[in-house]
């Protein structure tokens, strides 16, 4: 699993190489190149927009995949002298929303929050993966140590404490986030003026201020002149900049610096292709099989294809992403491998909805009609990036005159769900989507159901592989998908226990679909569990299973 992590942003680097910024990431920034990615603990706040860049919900499972996200970005044991690129871990820390309060929000967690939860995956990506940069995030932070609530850019248990003393982040560059340090006067009102917010920017260590403001530029000279700042303060900020330049070979001939040497023969290669479809394939959750209906035959005299993320290849690149000149939609995966296959199945589509807000029924009567008519209806629905993005939250979207739930299927998208459903024909229900989605009714009336999330430009292609059974599906589930909104605490509020809780280890409603869940093809049983000792540490356990039918499954050991 962490393998295909590692391969797919080493694939993905070579495009920030070429200034290409896709896959999550923001680019070349203050001379520094430096992939910025977010290895947030925050997908378990439901309504937050910005769910698509995160790993889940778990702290381990997220500094895992981090350290190999950020290893293979870097590729410092490759090369030790030169790094292909900088990973910057995003947005430190305890920071998920609400988005639209996120210049001026301070968030107030426990100390044992703090570090058990929402820090984990930061101290791995510096002490483990040794991340050359980190981003603080636009909000401010409250606990044990920082009673002042500093914004992150002007905090010193944040920056100073934690992650140079505590991790070992000595040479870190702190870059803030675009107007973080402009932020910290105009907005948070931690201090008075500009002068001020770079005093206490650059002397809680955030060595860049990234932002057309030029906060540090035009202050810290009259900062120093004012005793506010240390000279010495500036040189070390300079200095720890400057390292991380000369990492990337940016003094030395280019001849000497292998990546250099990258042209646009490294875009959109075979590999990368195979890449982008792997990783959505193994990527996909199998929620719901209905006696066994996956895989689909292809023998099917006529499949009808309904709903706004049919053919979205747009919508599959999700947040952050470039352009591609190569792309497959999900009806046109679909087709191809029928094709393919030498099947002479029928495919009828219609989108019915405009987009995924889905404000018009005008479309929905054709739509029940090419359901009636058809073997086997595939509705492909879920989200895009006119609900959840950065700065805007997930809100409702309601059908009409009907109140939809803000995690719930937007607009009339449930409503034309019903309409197909009525027809009596078996469904497949596909979801598109990067926050979660409280699909009660499609999970008790559909025959099955596969979450793709945002599966890239390929992702039609590993769609039809999982649907059609070339391959089985993998996936599980990264967060815990609740029934509805009701069961999430309020936005603003970031303690871990608060009723009802929040991600797997505290929540203690009955979710919708568990953390880990996610089915497969065939009957997999295990037996003769062994735990040695019982008080274990990771890699301790052992069973034996058996897989009838199809020959892989993802196995997962939790523990409370």
């Amino acid at each position: 699993m962490f393998s295909v992590w590692w391969k797919l942003h080493e694939v993905v680097l070579w495009l920030f190489c070429l200034i290409s910024p896709v896959g999550g990431a923001e680019g070349w920034m203050d001379g520094v190149a430096g992939v910025r990615s977010d290895k947030r603990v925050d997908g378990w706040t439901g309504r937050w927009g910005r769910g698509m860049e995160t790993f889940g919900e778990d702290p381990y499972l997220l500094s895992l995949v981090g350290v190999a996200y950020t290893e293979g970005l870097q590729q410092e044991k490759e090369n030790p002298k030169y790094l292909k690129v900088v990973a910057c871990p995003k947005h430190y820390v305890v920071h998920s929303g609400p988005d639209q309060d996120r210049s001026h929000f301070t968030a107030n967690t426990t100390l044992h929050d703090f570090y058990d939860t929402y820090v984990a995956a930061f101290k791995s990506q510096i002490m483990a993966a040794h991340a050359g940069q980190v981003m603080p995030a636009y909000s401010g932070v409250y606990t044990t140590g920082s009673e002042d609530g500093a914004p992150d850019c002007a905090n010193k248990f944040l920056l100073k404490k934690v992650l140079r003393s505590e991790f070992g982040g000595h040479n870190v560059s702190v870059c803030s986030d675009n107007g973080g340090v402009s932020m910290v006067y105009a907005t948070h009102h931690f201090v008075a003026t500009a002068e001020l917010a770079a005093a206490v920017s650059i002397n809680a260590t955030t060595d860049l201020d990234l932002g057309h403001d030029a906060v540090y530029s035009k202050n810290l000279g009259q900062a120093v002149k004012d005793s506010l700042v240390d000279p010495q303060t500036i040189k070390d900020s300079v200095w720890r900049n400057m390292y991380w330049r000369m990492r990337l070979g940016d003094f030395d001939p280019e001849s000497m610096v292998p990546y250099q040497s990258i042209g646009a023969d490294a875009l959109n290669t075979n590999v990368s292709q195979k890449l982008n479809i792997r990783s959505a394939r193994e990527s996909i959750v199998l929620l719901k099989n209905n006696k066994k209906m996956l895989p689909l035959s292809t023998t099917a005299h006529r499949f009808a294809m309904i709903g706004p993320n049919i053919d979205a290849a747009n919508v599959q690149m999700g947040n952050y992403a470039g352009n591609t000149d190569s792309s497959v939609s999900i009806i046109d995966g679909i087709k191809a491998y029928l094709m393919n296959d030498d099947s002479h199945a029928e495919v009828a589509d219609i989108a019915a909805c405009v987009d995924t807000a889905c404000q018009s029924k005008e479309k929905f009567a054709e739509a029940v009609d090419t359901a009636a008519h058809s073997d086997l209806v595939i509705m492909v629905m879920g989200l895009s990036g006119h609900q959840e993005g950065e700065g805007h939250d997930r809100s409702k979207v309601n059908c009409v005159d009907v109140e939809m739930d803000v995690l719930g299927l937007p607009g009339c998208q449930e409503t034309l769900l019903k309409q197909v459903v009525a027809t009596g024909k078996p469904i497949v229900l596909i979801l598109m989507n990067g926050g979660p989605l409280s699909i009660s009714y499609a999970a008790a009336q559909v025959d099955a159901i596969l979450e793709v999330w945002y599966p890239g430009a390929l992702g039609g292609t590993a769609v039809a592989d999982v649907l059609f059974g070339k391959h089985a599906p993998m996936g599980r589930m990264p967060i815990t998908t609740v029934a509805s909104s009701g069961d999430l605490p309020n936005a603003t509020d970031y303690g871990m226990a608060t009723a009802p809780g929040r991600t797997y280890k505290y929540f203690t409603g009955e979710p919708l679909y568990p953390f880990g869940f996610g089915l497969t093809y065939g009957d997999i049983e295990y037996t003769a569990i062994q735990l040695a000792p019982t008080q274990i540490k990771v890699g301790h356990a052992a069973c034996t299973n058996s897989n009838q039918g199809r020959p892989y499954s993802l196995h997962q050991l939790k523990s409370r």
